[in-house]
């Protein structure tokens, strides 16, 4: 994976569930009261505290430093972010590209700066496992309301999710021909046989900073987890079901290997659900078929987008500076304060 990116997420009970069934974009609620005034407990989720360092180095004769950096916000369902706080402010902030920026300038830089994002967060369970259980309680309740349903129909603004870009080559012939033998009973099926397909045809290998994409991964049959979902999401592609590749950190005590790539991918019941690729490469057979179905909440989303114009093509964050060269790195640390709910 590159350097740089920022996004993350939140979670709602039922109204959330129905949202996220129809495809709905929904803003995340706070509020822990009803109508009626009666308060509403707040599912348990993993709280954790995420700081993330930037170092930057001006050795020389540097005027300024300029470093734009998604802001993590909270996505129902999944993450919901408490609060954020910055060792320095942000000379501004706004929403474009589908996600929220801050902009930081350092001005007449010492030899050596660091910026820090620390972020309040409570990470919650949501995988294909939870997206059917949830299915099943919507359909109870609407069922009351106005009777069975069927599969919804696919929302609008998915063709983003369907077309061919930089490193995820979904229209080359060699990955055509290969999306064309994957078949099965249903899009849940199709996708679980891309998953068997690229674990079986990757070996996981720590490929380092550089993004290869998804042909290079088919051709040299390696690649780390940035290959895994550029594979994954170019065979869903070609087989017309929306995908995207998720930008974020995997929390653990780890943290050289926190920054981490996986896949969301829409399916026809349950709408977005995420699928860990290169977690799932497992030898034991019975626990990648669990791993494929049920994954721990300790993702942090950071971003849907693989090729983001604002960071410049990079992850996590771009930098731009006057005067001479200047060397930006990045480091994270997670706490896990206990619970209080």
């Amino acid at each position: 994976m590159k350097l740089r990116t920022i996004f993350l997420i939140s979670v709602l009970a039922c109204s959330a569930q129905i949202a996220r069934f129809f495809g709905a974009g929904v803003a995340y609620s706070q509020s822990n009261q009803t109508k009626s005034g009666a308060e509403v407990k707040e599912p348990e989720g993993l709280p954790v505290v995420c700081t993330i360092s930037y170092t930057i180095s001006a050795p020389g004769n540097t005027r300024w430093v300029r470093l734009v950096a998604l802001t993590p916000e909270s996505v129902p369902e999944i993450q919901k972010i408490d609060r954020i706080e910055y060792s320095l402010k942000p000379i501004a902030s706004y929403r474009t590209n589908g996600y929220h920026y801050d902009e930081f300038i350092i001005y007449n830089p010492a030899k050596i700066e660091k910026l820090e994002v620390t972020v309040h967060a409570k990470l919650y369970r949501y995988d294909l496992d939870t997206a059917m259980k949830n299915k099943e309680k919507v359909n109870d309740l609407l069922s009351i309301l106005r009777g069975t349903i069927a599969e919804q129909e696919r929302p609008k603004g998915l063709d983003e999710f369907l077309k061919q870009e930089k490193y995820i080559e979904k229209d080359d012939t060699q990955i055509r021909e290969i999306a064309k033998s994957i078949t099965g009973a249903s899009d849940v099926d199709i996708v679980k046989n891309i998953y068997d397909y690229v674990l079986d045809n990757l070996e996981y290998i720590v490929q380092g900073r550089k993004d290869l994409g998804a042909l290079n991964a088919l051709r040299h049959k390696k690649g780390d987890c940035s290959e895994y979902s550029d594979l994954f999401v170019a065979l869903c592609r070609a087989k017309d079901i929306p995908a995207r590749v998720v930008n974020g950190f995997s929390v653990q005590l780890d943290t050289k290997t926190a920054k981490h790539n996986w896949v969301e991918v829409y399916l026809s019941k349950y709408g977005w659900v995420p699928f860990d690729p290169s977690k799932g490469d497992v030898n034991i057979r019975a626990l990648r078929e669990r791993l494929f179905k049920i994954l721990e909440p300790r993702y942090i989303y950071f971003s849907h987008i693989r090729n983001d114009y604002v960071l410049q093509g990079y992850h996590y964050c771009a930098f731009s500076y006057f005067g001479d060269q200047v060397i930006v790195t990045d480091s994270v640390k997670f706490q896990f304060p206990k619970q209080t709910n």
